[in-house]
């Protein structure tokens, strides 16, 4: 049964995406006597943790229970007690947990702690799903950047518009409705300069009570953007990153606008690298890339791609604007090979999510 009550908690867990970060999804699940007396999940950072709502949930007594948890409850302080200290206190008898914490402040010091208090604790149940779970927060934690999804919309022949630069819309209300899904469980959306100014996107999240800061991001080293973009008119965090050779009179503009202006010193361009830097220093563990063209091939020349969420629109335009027509050429004999993790439909577009495979 540990894995039916494990998986109960990875399913609570999942209500508190696009509201926990840069906190953990976690669930758990109170067990006494073979029937659920309790249960909670993360629901909003800074709020009680999954094992303290649990707790409270619970209609009787928790001594003597056994807890499932999808990650090892925390030692430190932080907006909340240590969930660790209060399980010794209410005496729980065996706690079941999913995957160790990758955090180096908690990382095996909450099992430790637990089974020095003679509780009895099994670790890595379902493992695999809880990590796959937690995929932001652990590549967060282990590579110490954000993860990377490149998101494109585009034809069955590769293309993101057409010749005159026109792409609404190419897929359908479907997949635009899970494109804003994406949107919601990430940190932060990133596009070019030429987005903007082609597609005047608003950047923003649009049907999802999103409850953390959301964080809309341009890159464009000569600050080539308008004053007057709806990027600008939906409020929000906007962080725009620009070349040592940006106009001075234009960063100021653009802070009476509200955005933050980020100039890479060193070069007239913009490096992957530095935006790596800053959006870990900003705890952004997870960034949706949108575009366009130049920004994809500089983000998988580079190797920060670590998911691909590729929409097809049954439509081939023949001459356009290709999504990877930019990236370094690739040969029959060494191509850029994708991992697919999962496709499924959306009326009669499909959705591939993949990841690059290794190039070692």
């Amino acid at each position: 049964m540990d894995k039916h009550y494990m998986q109960m908690a990875l399913d609570l867990a999942m209500k508190g995406q696009g509201n926990v970060s840069p906190n953990p999804l976690v669930g758990a699940v109170i067990i006494k006597d073979g029937k659920v007396i309790g249960k909670g999940c993360h629901e909003e950072y800074g709020k009680n943790h999954a094992e303290i709502n649990a707790i409270n949930d619970a209609k009787e007594s928790v001594e003597g229970a056994t807890l499932y948890v999808n990650l090892e409850p925390c030692t430190v302080y932080g907006n909340t007690p240590p969930c660790a200290d209060r399980i010794i206190e209410e005496k729980f008898k065996r706690v079941v947990i999913a995957q160790k914490d990758p955090n180096p402040q908690v990382n095996g010091k909450g099992i430790k702690k637990m089974k020095n208090a003679g509780i009895e604790v099994k670790i890595g149940v379902l493992e695999e799903e809880a990590k796959r779970l937690n995929i932001f927060y652990n590549n967060f934690m282990t590579k110490k950047r954000s993860f990377f999804t490149l998101k494109a919309a585009m034809t069955l022949d590769g293309k993101l518009a057409d010749l005159r630069g026109d792409s609404n819309w190419i897929t359908n209300e479907k997949s635009r409705e899970y494109a804003m899904y994406l949107r919601f469980i990430n940190d932060a959306v990133l596009v070019g300069a030429q987005t903007v100014r082609h597609d005047n996107p608003h950047l923003n999240v649009r049907g999802y009570d999103k409850k953390r800061p959301f964080y809309k991001i341009i890159v464009s080293k000569n600050l080539d953007i308008p004053g007057d973009s709806n990027v600008f008119k939906t409020g929000g965090n906007t962080l725009i990153f620009c070349g040592k050779n940006a106009n001075s009179e234009k960063i100021k503009h653009l802070k009476t606008l509200d955005a933050k202006v980020f100039v890479n010193k060193k070069s007239e361009n913009v490096s992957i690298k530095l935006l790596a830097n800053t959006f870990y220093e900003m705890k952004i563990q997870s960034v949706l890339v949108e575009g366009g063209a130049s920004v994809f091939s500089q983000f998988i020349d580079q190797n920060y791609v670590d998911r691909l969420a590729l929409f097809y629109a049954p439509k081939i335009f023949g001459k356009g604007i290709p999504a990877f027509g930019k990236i370094t050429p690739k040969y029959v004999n060494d191509p850029l090979k994708v991992d697919i993790e999962k496709w499924e439909k959306f009326d009669d577009d499909f959705f591939i999510q993949g990841t690059i495979c290794s190039q070692d």
